[in-house]
């Protein structure tokens, strides 16, 4: 029987998704009547290959994975190249674009997302930065095992490996949405806090209360919203029609998202990180320790269209974190995908500022 609490939570949910605006016609099809659409994965045989192989391939493939190591795809005319890493039994995937030898600037991205949230900033930053942009752990083609740890402090650790490995010492850092959950807590594993130069946190409540509508984390992680994500429409309809959509969102970019979410066991395992955690533990965790360790320069980039984080949250923002400030985006939640330019025009000023003293 469904409780009181759980309805609550499905009208938050009803509440989020529910289509504020008719769906482009020329993104709706047949197939989105499909219950899912998820696929088994396996490596393309025609894949491109760098010719600098500078990372050692792990021994398996995650599940669903579809890239093959050293693959390479084209961001308009700038070179992303696919990777896979097994770091203290755990594969990761990410992708780099840019110099090796540049300043690294290491992108983290949120729910339901994937590295290619970050495509964009990914192709225009590369011409300054080594960017890499992660799968986080139970996304994309990122590990997605159900007994991996998925508590944001662990997969915060898990990350300063993967850091380790690829010898990555001083970097700059991004996290979106749970992205930012994930960095805030990176900054707090031992010798990490100094490493990191810059800080771009984007789209998470900060000093105060996420306000309302709040996202409904514990519907999050019940046992039937894997259903949900595996079900043929749901990217489009979150980021094409509801209230935290994607304003003018073209239809390649909506089937690639699309694509991103459904890799065999994303929607089991990229739920998981709401099973031991809230909005009420993440507000206590920042007050108690996580805004100590926030000495480097913070930007904490904000849309300013989120229905559910209001500009005036942020207003005492900068009395927390010494060397913060805040900035907003003419944009929705999303904004790195929606008002991509000004977004990674604001990254790309505050990322070239003197880094912290």
């Amino acid at each position: 029987m469904v409780t009181l609490s759980e309805l609550k939570e499905i009208k938050k949910l009803v509440g989020i998704l529910a289509p504020r605006t008719l769906p482009n016609l020329a993104y709706v099809t047949l197939e989105d009547l499909r219950l899912t659409n998820v696929r088994d994965g396996g490596v393309r045989e025609d894949a491109v290959i760098t010719a600098d192989v500078r990372y050692p391939p792990p021994p398996v493939l995650p599940l669903g994975a579809e890239n093959a190591h050293g693959e390479v795809e084209m961001l308009g005319d700038v070179e992303a190249t696919h990777w896979y890493a097994e770091v203290d039994g755990i594969t990761w995937h990410f992708v780099t674009t840019g110099d090796p030898g540049n300043e690294p600037l290491v992108m983290v991205h949120g729910f339901p997302e994937s590295w290619y949230t970050f495509h964009n900033q990914m192709r225009d930053l590369s011409d300054q930065f080594y960017c890499i942009a992660v799968d986080t752990l139970g996304n994309g083609q990122s590990d997605k095992r159900l007994d991996l740890d998925y508590r944001y402090s662990a997969i915060a650790s898990a990350l300063a490996k993967l850091l380790d490995a690829l010898g990555i010492e001083q970097l700059n850092l991004a996290g979106h949405d749970r992205g930012s959950v994930i960095s805030d807590h990176l900054l707090n594993v031992e010798g990490l806090e100094q490493r990191v130069q810059r800080y771009v946190r984007m789209q998470q409540s900060a000093n105060e209360p996420h306000g309302d509508p709040k996202p409904p984390h514990a519907l999050f992680a019940s046992p039937w919203f894997p259903l949900l994500m595996r079900w043929t429409g749901f990217p489009r309809l979150a980021y094409a029609a509801s209230a935290y959509r994607v304003e003018g969102i073209a239809a390649d970019v909506l089937a690639r998202l699309d694509h991103e979410c459904k890799f065999a066991g994303v929607a089991e395992a990229s739920p998981r990180q709401f099973d031991t955690t809230s909005l009420e533990q993440e507000l206590e965790d920042r007050h108690t320790f996580l805004f100590a360790r926030m000495t480097m320069p913070v930007l904490f980039l904000q849309g300013r269209h989120d229905p559910g984080q209001h500009p005036e949250e942020y207003d005492r923002t900068p009395e927390f974190v010494p060397n913060g400030r805040v900035r907003f985006i003419d944009g929705n939640h999303f904004f790195q995908l929606g008002a991509a330019d000004e977004a990674t025009t604001a990254m790309r000023a505050f990322l070239s500022e003197p880094p912290r003293p």
